[in-house]
């Protein structure tokens, strides 16, 4: 079988992301970008994985060393290029290190002569490396937008950000705009001149897996060493920053153990805002609540997810994000707040396959002592979460993302 009967590209595929920038060292492993790039590479498509924006290895001083200097690595048919960028607190030399990477790949691309026949990249930021590229070498393009900046980004950033989108989709640069949130696509067909889009949410997995059992011996013995036999568990599993509300789940607890005093809060993740989190529970004295375990590698994640009740997710604007698909895969509810709450009528549905509530610590309260005292719901919603997502495996993201790319490159 030849490439084209298996899907692949003819040529090379010029994959642009930021997912080696992630903060978390064991997020960047478990994001969506890392697993499409990885589940490309398995299939058999060459791909150039190109990381305008650099790699974050640990501290700021070894970031800002580790980038300064170019850097090609080869994985089989994977070359990963991280080109020479300059890495600083807060990105305030963000706009510079996209000028540097999209000169260095354009440089690149004209010396080595590789046949790039197509170009995905992973958001909007990285997407203006791809649209110059379209521009000035004619290589067809396909975006997604990522996570929701435009309603993240204010002052001089959302100007920044708001050039990347007109260069990649006002311009046209872009075939195809894939987006993993119905609020985000509403957004770009609204906004924009795109012609094509297509959802895919922002997370998946392979095919054939199966979550432990409650009672396998895993799931058993995790519960026991965090003291959660016997208790209801309300779990967080995530980077702890300032885009997530966890102020939320601790101004709320109260109200919640007042109702449900076997309540325990198990917090997965490390991140910028840890230390201030532990503060605020400290402060509150809700120690004997919360269980803080750091960071947990994404591949054993599994037990501590079975072993809850309740998951949540909390933000101010979206419901969505990884996390969010990450637990519906285990069959588990999921609380998100979001103002953008009452705009969900596809893949998530409200009290259907998923709680959807404003970002406020009353009705967060309120609503997860309603949900844990009605166990016939949690698993109701539980199945119909899997339901929802259970065709969106990390095959179907490859073989949509192919389809995309190769509708582009006919388009050339």
């Amino acid at each position: 079988m030849n490439r084209s009967e298996e899907g692949l590209l003819e040529g090379w595929l010029l994959y642009i992301t930021n997912h080696f920038t992630h903060p978390v060292l064991e997020a960047q492993g478990a994001s969506p970008r890392h697993h499409l790039a990885r589940k490309l590479a398995e299939k058999g498509q060459k791909m150039i994985v190109f990381c305008p924006l650099g790699r974050h290895i640990g501290s700021p001083v070894r970031d800002f060393v580790s980038n300064i200097i170019p850097r090609r690595t080869v994985q089989g048919n994977t070359v990963y290029l991280f080109p020479p960028v300059i890495v600083s607190p807060a990105s305030a030399t963000t706009v510079i290190t996209l000028v540097m990477a999209t000169l260095f790949i354009l440089t690149y691309l004209t010396l080595t002569r590789m046949r790039v026949v197509a170009q995905y990249s992973t958001t909007m930021l990285v997407g203006s490396v791809g649209a110059v590229i379209r521009m000035l070498m004619g290589v067809p393009f396909v975006a997604n937008y990522g996570d929701p900046d435009f309603a993240r980004e204010f002052g001089l950033a959302r100007k920044a950000f708001g050039f990347c989108e007109d260069l990649v989709m006002t311009r046209q640069n872009a075939h195809s705009v894939v987006y993993v949130d119905e609020v985000v696509g509403s957004y770009v067909r609204n906004n924009f001149p795109v012609k094509n889009t297509l959802f895919l949410p922002n997370g998946g997995y392979e095919l054939g897996f199966v979550p432990p059992g409650s009672r396998s011996e895993g799931v058993l013995k995790r519960k026991k060493s965090l003291g959660l036999e016997g208790k209801l568990c309300v779990l967080y599993a995530g980077q702890i920053t300032s885009v997530y509300r966890l102020d939320l789940l601790v101004s709320s607890a109260p109200g919640i153990i007042s109702h449900l005093p076997s309540v325990r809060f198990l917090i997965i993740g490390d991140g910028p805002l840890l230390a201030d989190l532990r503060k605020s529970v400290r402060e509150a004295r809700l120690e004997d609540y919360f269980i803080f375990t750091g960071s947990i590698p994404y591949d054993d994640l599994s037990p501590y997810i079975v072993l809850s009740d309740l998951c949540v997710q909390l933000l101010n604007d979206w419901c969505m994000g990884t996390k969010v698909v990450m637990y519906m895969v285990h069959r588990k509810p999921v609380l998100a707040s979001g103002n953008w709450y009452e705009r969900y009528r596809l893949f998530l549905r409200n009290n259907e396959n998923a709680f959807l509530i404003p970002s406020n610590p009353e009705v967060l309260a309120d609503k997860i002592v309603e949900i844990l005292e009605k166990p016939e719901l949690l698993e109701r919603v539980g199945e119909s979460a899997w339901r929802t997502v259970m065709p969106y495996t990390w095959d179907r993201h490859v073989e949509e993302t192919l389809r995309l790319l190769r509708e582009a490159a006919c388009s050339r």
